[in-house]
């Protein structure tokens, strides 16, 4: 008898959930489909399964080249995709997080101010973002120069790689010096 009696206020609990529930059933899936598009990443623009760029930080020529092209300023928008921030660009940073995949490359890369640098953290960019930014860069961007946003490396970015490591060229920021082997060591 106390087992049928379990049963019987689990059922009841449970109608009374579901008829709590119901009217706001209609809204979820919308609600769910709406979050999913707004949040996810733009597909093929984002950094592919190969191994992680050792490079992690845009230091020497590329940073020039990043700040310059945002003519100095943040290229964060200044109300959710629309503007642009007013600040001055005080560091270069990944559109497509480094800790996630993104290669340290100018075509993932972005000057942003202090604050939205520290703002974005290592969030992957939703589509949205990465379509606003593209678009606000057409209006500063020095003609002829790419506004597309790729996390990826491409061939001829991995081909400059190859012939400056080959070259003797410095190794890549961040990369720890090779220590010499100790098998001959006692």
């Amino acid at each position: 008898m106390g087992r049928a009696t379990l049963l019987d206020q689990l059922q009841s609990a449970f109608s009374a959930l579901l008829a709590g529930v119901a009217p706001v059933l209609p809204w979820l899936g919308p609600a769910l489909v709406v979050l999913i598009v707004l949040l996810a990443p733009l597909p093929g623009r984002g950094p592919g399964l190969a191994e992680r760029d050792p490079w992690r930080g845009f230091r020497y020529a590329p940073r020039r080249r990043a700040l310059e092209r945002a003519g100095g300023r943040c290229e964060a928008p200044g109300f959710i995709v629309w503007g642009r921030c007013e600040a001055p660009a005080a560091e270069v940073d990944h559109v497509y997080p480094w800790s996630r995949g993104g290669a340290t490359v100018l075509s993932n890369a972005q000057a942003l101010c202090a604050g939205h640098n520290r703002a974005k953290s290592s969030l992957r960019p939703p589509w949205w973002y990465v379509l606003g930014l593209e678009r606000r860069r057409r209006g500063y961007f020095p003609d002829g120069e790419e506004v597309r946003v790729s996390g990826a490396m491409t061939a001829e970015d991995r081909a400059a790689r190859a012939s400056r490591v080959s070259a003797g060229g410095p190794p890549p920021p961040g990369a720890r010096p090779r220590r010499p082997s100790r098998s001959g060591r006692r």
